[in-house]
């Protein structure tokens, strides 16, 4: 027999279930925004984006079916323990971000949507404000293979905004100099290949490498 009111109450139900999900993958997209920002690489791993703007979603899933009673959970918990996970995180970075993601789908499940957009917001700024202090004092190491000795690669050095010292120098008919140098000011990505420029250029040099710490 038809009834409104259950009629009602299932397209409530319906309705926030789909805001519930599109929260989370508000969240998802907000976490795949901060993560592009604070990637250093040139190249983003597209299967990673994918996990990342997909998990808010899929945990806000299991969240609504564990809510939604015991036997639910128990029947969830024994389909996720057949699943092995298994992958080798190449940045320590990269799991803080999956663990976001999870949380933050797990928060929007149980309908702390409060909870969820608050903190998610909070963690964006707290990651931004980290991830541009450190870029100021980006750091590396400049390798120069040469026949020459370090002055003339000391004075290209001086004429750009950035602190620099030997960390090693091998001596013979040619000489291996690693030179480690931070930038003293807002970091500019260019200078470094300015630099490298600049240094093979010069007589009796072979080879130059930049490796970013």
């Amino acid at each position: 027999m038809f009834s409104l009111y259950n009629f009602i109450e299932e397209v409530i139900g319906d309705f926030l279930i789909f805001y519930l999900l599109l929260l989370a993958a508000l969240c998802g997209i907000l976490i795949v925004v901060i993560f592009y920002i604070t990637y250093r690489n040139t190249s983003v791993n597209r299967s990673f984006i994918f996990t990342l703007l997909m998990l808010p979603p899929v945990a806000c899933m299991v969240a609504m079916i564990i809510t939604n009673g015991i036997v639910l959970a128990v029947g969830m918990v024994g389909a996720l323990s057949i699943v092995r996970f298994r992958h080798s995180m190449k940045e320590s970075k990269n799991l803080v971000f999956i663990f976001w993601a999870v949380t933050s789908g797990l928060a929007c499940g149980l309908a702390l949507t409060r909870i969820a957009l608050f903190s998610s917001a909070v963690i964006a700024i707290f990651v931004l404000a980290i991830h541009f202090f450190t870029e100021r004092r980006r750091s590396g190491t400049l390798a120069v293979h040469t026949t020459g000795g370090t002055d003339e690669v000391e004075i290209i050095l001086n004429g750009f905004p950035v602190e620099y010292s030997i960390k090693y120098e091998s001596l013979g008919e040619t000489s291996n100099i690693l030179f480690e140098i931070k930038h003293k000011g807002k970091t500019n990505k260019g200078i470094y290949k300015t630099i490298c420029e600049k240094v093979f250029s010069l007589e009796g040099v072979t080879s130059v490498k930049y490796i970013e710490t």
